[in-house]
């Protein structure tokens, strides 16, 4: 192993550290309980999936075209996964400060810094994008035995780490280009808006792509599209020619990646300073501002806006859907409020702080939704009146990410706790749905034991307030002078000075 790679898994394993101490003992999942709980619905929810497969494709097993056709269209689907959830983890990693600054006094380069954080990027998108295909690779292990082998590794495995490496080399190239125009403080927020269209586009060409595999498979002959480059080289020269020459584009890929990566650390905005008028200033308070200002709220926005447009003129579901996307930036909004609280007499009860976070979620939904839907109106006048069950949906998702950013608060601004938070829900709300489905209950029914739900994890999270706001009141140095004296001290250049400038304190 080089110099550089050792010092790169030396910080690794420190990051890993810090996930077992800072993330695993933080927030709901200190109790042990609650670990055993969310573990055991994983497994849970997994075991219904793997079983819900195994039987459906058990009929099949002795048709090679069938499992052929189902893992060229599942690699199809599995790019864009890939390209979801590499989405997903750089919005969560574009104010990732806090993390860094554990590395920043070790003698380790920035491209040693980003060989180590690449490690965990790649576990949590792997992690995601093969959330909906792990089912099939289990049933096909157990019905194929060894002879599902060449299938899950020529049309899985090796797709999905190609495509995470060429993702990656377009990031980093993405951040040379934006530093050398001198947008290097919001490259983060540039990088996702461009992958978020590139999204946009692979999507309009998934369905062209199945048909044809489909129509290839009815008309018994063979076919291949691009992204089955790997499965065709794997049928047509054989196991060992097509690993190796994966391999080689994967160790090129990952070279070119590191070779990209800038030599030095950029600090990425976590404010954008948009320009506010008096009225609004007026209006919205240090609580609003700093979501309404966030970078992961920007981006989340302008993905917003542009999946509304493309709904609007594709309307495969209400357009009002794609304001879900806003609520994005209230992951952080609980820890990045946090300096808002440690002022001199800014003390106040549980509730009130989480009025305050949610406030500013509606505020901003409200910002889009009005004329959003006068847009909607004006095209179509049923989507307008059907928008009621969007509405609601974009309601719950700022409910739910306020909740998830106070019962799994990112300390240090660390993007594994959110992560986790997410999963863990996602978890929960497939297993209740799953639930809900098999007993069949009335729609009202069902809607109202996910209103209860909820309403318990709201009280959950205000009383995860008064804990955090109880545990840092009885910390050295959080109040009174001494909060001003460490202020004085902070605003010479630290991280910490940005909630505190004017444009987030008072909108100017």
């Amino acid at each position: 192993m080089t110099p550089r790679l050792r010092h790169s898994a030396v910080l690794a394993r420190m990051l890993l550290v810090f996930f077992r101490r800072r993330v695993l003992r933080v927030g709901v999942l200190r109790s042990a309980p609650v670990r055993v709980f969310v573990v055991s619905a994983a497994v849970l929810l997994l075991g219904a999936m793997c079983a819900s497969a195994y039987f459906f494709l058990r009929p099949l097993a002795g048709d090679t075209a069938v499992w052929r056709l189902l893992f060229d269209t599942s690699t199809v689907s599995l790019v864009l996964w890939v390209q979801i959830a590499f989405l997903l983890v750089k919005v969560l990693f574009i104010n990732a400060e806090g993390m860094l600054l554990l590395s920043h006094q070790l003698p380790v380069t920035n491209r040693e810094r980003s060989t180590a954080f690449l490690l965990y990027e790649a576990v949590m998108t792997g992690v995601v994008a093969c959330a909906g295909l792990i089912a099939l690779m289990v049933s096909a292990v157990l019905l194929l035995g060894p002879g599902a082998v060449p299938y899950v590794t020529a049309s899985v495995v090796l797709p999905a780490v190609l495509t995470y490496l060429a993702l990656s080399v377009l990031y980093q190239a993405l951040t040379r280009l934006w530093n050398l125009a001198g947008l290097g403080r919001i490259s983060g927020v540039l990088s996702v808006l461009v992958l978020f269209a590139l999204l946009a586009l692979y999507s309009t060409l998934m369905k062209p792509m199945i048909q044809d595999l489909s129509q290839a498979y009815l008309d018994e002959r063979t076919h291949h599209v691009w992204v089955t480059s790997v499965s065709w080289a794997w049928q047509r020269y054989g196991a060992a020619a097509a690993l190796a020459a994966a391999l080689l584009a994967a160790a090129a890929l990952t070279a070119l990646t590191l070779a990209l990566a800038p030599n030095r650390h950029i600090r990425q905005s976590r404010y954008l300073n948009i320009r506010a008028g008096g009225r609004l200033r007026g209006v919205l308070g240090p609580y609003d501002w700093c979501l309404l200002r966030g970078s992961q709220t920007v981006a989340g926005a302008v993905m917003a806006v542009a999946l509304f447009g493309w709904l609007l003129l594709r309307p495969t579901a209400n357009p009002m859907w794609s304001l879900t996307l806003l609520s994005v930036g209230g992951l952080y909004q609980f820890t990045a409020t946090q300096p808002l609280r440690t002022l001199p007499g800014a003390s106040v009860p549980a509730w009130r702080v989480y009025g305050r976070l949610l406030r500013a979620q509606l505020v901003l939904l409200a910002v889009f939704a009005v004329p959003g839907l006068g847009i909607v109106f004006s095209v179509d006048p049923r989507l307008f009146f059907h928008s009621g069950p969007a509405l609601l949906g974009c309601l719950g998702g700022a409910v739910m990410t306020t909740c998830i950013g106070i019962v799994f608060p990112a300390e240090k601004d660390n993007p594994f706790s959110v992560f986790l938070g997410l999963s863990a829900v996602a978890v929960v709300l497939a297993l209740s749905a799953i639930g809900l489905g098999m007993l069949r209950l009335p729609p009202w029914v069902m809607a109202a034991c996910l209103a209860g739900a909820s309403a318990l994890f709201v009280l959950y999270a205000v009383q995860g307030i008064q804990t955090s706001e109880s545990r840092r009141r009885n910390e050295k140095g959080t109040t009174g002078r001494e909060v001003r004296r460490r202020g004085r001290r902070a605003d010479s250049g630290g991280r910490r000075d940005d909630t505190a400038v004017p444009h987030v304190l008072h909108g100017r």
